[in-house]
This record gives structure tokens, C-alpha cells and sequence, in this order.
């Protein structure tokens, strides 16, 4: 496989190369009295689950090279240097530290396998079998959420610093991949498993980073991202770059429905932007400031009249799509099951859960055609037809794990816009 160049500069330009994780064998290692411990709500059947993301998969294949994120990393541990790096990163502790040399041992094919899957806990004492955790090295069940242990600034890339350190391990297979040869751009700016390591108030995921231009991102404030992380971050970004940059700040509250800026806003064209309507353009939107830095300046702060406000001070002028519609009950239930979270392919052109029936009136109403995604996969329509357009795809049981088409794709590469 041969190595890419990582650059994204927009959240809507051209999709051509986008990494992904089908579910497997790690979402059914919860149980419903385990689910909570990684950060379910309830447990999830991989046969339904695993055929929803199927659809996403092949459609995204027709518009764009897709790569999944195992293929990836077993390329990726045939490095010695690499293997050896990320086995003793994930396996740092006891009980995970006495199985180094099992895993040192593996083919990266099957090693990849024992990473994402788990390893079940050795009982090798009585205090292991009365006492002991059910696993050595837990499975990484919120895995095909690819867009929160890492993302891509301009020709960098960021690894999250996990808020829930159940989930450190996804970010520590993501930086094997973006820091081996297959990545051949600027390399990682932040490092979140580092940072994490060293600072407790850090902590960033990709959910909560929108890349609006080269030098504009939104980013928001929650529960898994901290202010603390966003300064660090921007300060990194201008003086690798030597150019101001803009940051408008959401400050989202904590809440399971809001753990992610995009479960509340997402981009759909240069225009145009999905909104969950009381976080966003209602009465009692979210507070918003904005940053503005530049290379050996003081950062400067302003507090804006909302997110859209802010946006139209940078120049970006964006009307708004209600996801959910306008009814209270209907956009709480549908913005629950990620109806804001969608995917952008391309300009004007999106991904998003078919289950969410006003959402999807609310796109037509707006001049959308919307289709469902059997339309492109099996031939009967072709994306290059239209000007603007929702692919509708199966997503209750993907939605069930707290996300949307924008949590489970991680862009590598798109066309500026």
C-alpha cells in the first residue's frame, strides 16, 4: 500500500480518501451489567449493527477510497520499531504488561486482532479469579467512532487525548498509523496520548474540531475537549504555520446528547449548515467566543451572539437546516439519535441516518434531493447527478452507540473547496 499524504482544509471538500472501522467481535464483549464501563448506554447486536455499517462502507467506496483502519495498522506494525512502540504503550500496566512478549510474538495481522478484540484475563491466582478484571487488554468497543482519536489540520494531524481513559487505546493505534511511513505529510502536531500523560485539565477529540477554512476552526468546549487543549492546540497550528488563525469556542453543557460539538452542528456546503436549533439559533443558545492569534501576538478574545454570529464575523454567512424540524418533541428525539451528526462528501452532498424522517423532510424542504443509499450501492442513481443531496442510511442500532456518519469516518484527504 502506498503511503498518502494527510491534508484537510475544509469540512466539505471533495472526500477522496476516508479511514473507517467495521464493528466486529469488540462490540459484543459488553454485557448489559458492563455496557457503562465503555461508555454504553446499552449493548448493541453486531449482525444488525455490522449490516447498517456495511451500507455506509459501500456507498462511501463509490465517492472516495476507503480504508480500513486494521488494514492500516497491520501495515503499519510490520515495522519492529513500530510494533514494539505501541504494545508497550497499550500494555503499560499490569495486567496488560505481563503479556507484552505474547503480543511482541504475533504476526501484525493477528496482532491488530488481540488490540482491537481484548485479550481475556489470565486467572493465574485465586485473588486473579475471585478479584481480577475480566480482561487483561480491554476490547476497544467504541472503535468505529474513527473521528475522535484523531483528526487532520491542514497537512497535520492531532491524536486525541481520550477523556475516558477506556478509550486511550484508540488513539494509541491511530498515532502507530499516522506516525509510520504510510502517512508521508507534516507529521503528528499533537500528540494526545502524550499530553494526556503529562497534564490531567487536557484532553481533545475530534467530534468536537470543525475545520470551516485553512485558517478558521470551530471548536467546542464539553465534556470530552478542554480549554486547556484548545490553547495548546491553536498555539501549535499558528506557529507550525506562521499564519493567524481564528478559533470560534462553543461551550456545550454536559450532557450525553452533547458529549461532541457535531452532535448539535455540522457543515453541509460553503453556505449552508445542520443546526440543532435550541443549542444553536435558539433564545438560549450556547455561549460562544472567539479567538483570533497570529505569530507573536497576544491572543485576542471576543464573546459573539451565538455560533452563526461568529461565523458571519469571519465572513463565513451560513442560513441553517433544523435538524429534527421544528416540532420540540420530534428534534429531541431525532438530535438524540444523531441527526445533526452527518457526513459531508462532498459540497452540498451528504451521509446521514435514514431513521430520522423529519431531518430528512427538513433537507428536501431546503432544495435537497434525498435518496436512500441502495440507490447508489446497487446502481440506480450516481452521486455526480445532483447538486445537492442526503444519502439516507440504516442507523438505529449504529446511533445506539452515541453516534453519527460524521463520529464513524476519519477524512484523510479531501479537495480544498
Amino acid at each position: 500500500m502506498s503511503s498518502f499524504d494527510a491534508r484537510i482544509e475544509s469540512e466539505i471538500g471533495r472526500l477522496r480518501r476516508v479511514v473507517i472501522h467495521t464493528p466486529g467481535r469488540e462490540i459484543e464483549s459488553m454485557s448489559p451489567r458492563t455496557a457503562s464501563q465503555v461508555l454504553y448506554h446499552d449493548i448493541i447486536p453486531l449482525s444488525v449493527v455490522s449490516g447498517e455499517h456495511a451500507v455506509l462502507k459501500r456507498f462511501l467506496s463509490l465517492v472516495a477510497r476507503v480504508d480500513e483502519v486494521t488494514d492500516l495498522l497491520a501495515e503499519a506494525l510490520a515495522d519492529p520499531g513500530q510494533r514494539e512502540l505501541l504494545v508497550n504503550a497499550v500494555c503499560g500496566e499490569d495486567p496488560a504488561a505481563r503479556r507484552i512478549a505474547e503480543l511482541l510474538e504475533e504476526r501484525p495481522e493477528r496482532l491488530v486482532t488481540m488490540l482491537v478484540n481484548g485479550l481475556a484475563a489470565r486467572r493465574e491466582t485465586l485473588s486473579d479469579l475471585l478479584y481480577g478484571p475480566e480482561h487483561d487488554l480491554p476490547p476497544l468497543a467504541n472503535l468505529y467512532f474513527m473521528r475522535d482519536s484523531s483528526f487532520v489540520v491542514r497537512d497535520r494531524v492531532v491524536v486525541g487525548a481520550m477523556a475516558h481513559r477506556v478509550r486511550s487505546g484508540e488513539a494509541m493505534l491511530l498515532r502507530s498509523i499516522f506516525g509510520s511511513s504510510i502517512v508521508a505529510n507534516a507529521g503528528i502536531l499533537y500528540d494526545g496520548c502524550e499530553e494526556a500523560g503529562r497534564r490531567a485539565d487536557v484532553r481533545i477529540e475530534g467530534g468536537d474540531v470543525l475545520v470551516v477554512r485553512r485558517d478558521l476552526l470551530v471548536v467546542g468546549v464539553s465534556e470530552r475537549t478542554s480549554a486547556a487543549a484548545i490553547d495548546e492546540l491553536s498555539r501549535r497550528l499558528v506557529e507550525s504555520t506562521g499564519e493567524p488563525l481564528s478559533v470560534i469556542v462553543v461551550l456545550l453543557p454536559h450532557d450525553r446528547s452533547t458529549i461532541h460539538l457535531d452532535m448539535v452542528f455540522t457543515l453541509l456546503d460553503p453556505e449552508t449548515a445542520l443546526v440543532y436549533e435550541p443549542h444553536v439559533t435558539g433564545p438560549r443558545r450556547l455561549e460562544v467566543y472567539r479567538m483570533r492569534l497570529a505569530p507573536g501576538a497576544t491572543t485576542r478574545f471576543e464573546k459573539c451572539d451565538g455560533l452563526i454570529a461568529a461565523l458571519a464575523a469571519e465572513g463565513e454567512h451560513l442560513r441553517t437546516i433544523a435538524c429534527g424540524g421544528r416540532d420540540p418533541v420530534v428534534r429531541e428525539r431525532e438530535q438524540w439519535l444523531s441527526a445533526a451528526n452527518v457526513f459531508a462528501f462532498a459540497p452540498g452532498k451528504i451521509v446521514g441516518y435514514d431513521c430520522n424522517v423529519a431531518t430528512m423532510q427538513a433537507f428536501s424542504e431546503a432544495g435537497y434531493a434525498v435518496h436512500p443509499a441502495e440507490d447508489f450501492v446497487e446502481g440506480r442513481r450516481s452521486a455526480d447527478s445532483y447538486e445537492r443531496l442526503f444519502v439516507g442510511i440504516p442507523g438505529v442500532n449504529l446511533a445506539r452507540g452515541g453516534g453519527g456518519p460524521r463520529c464513524m469516518t476519519l477524512p484523510v484527504v479531501r479537495d480544498p473547496v
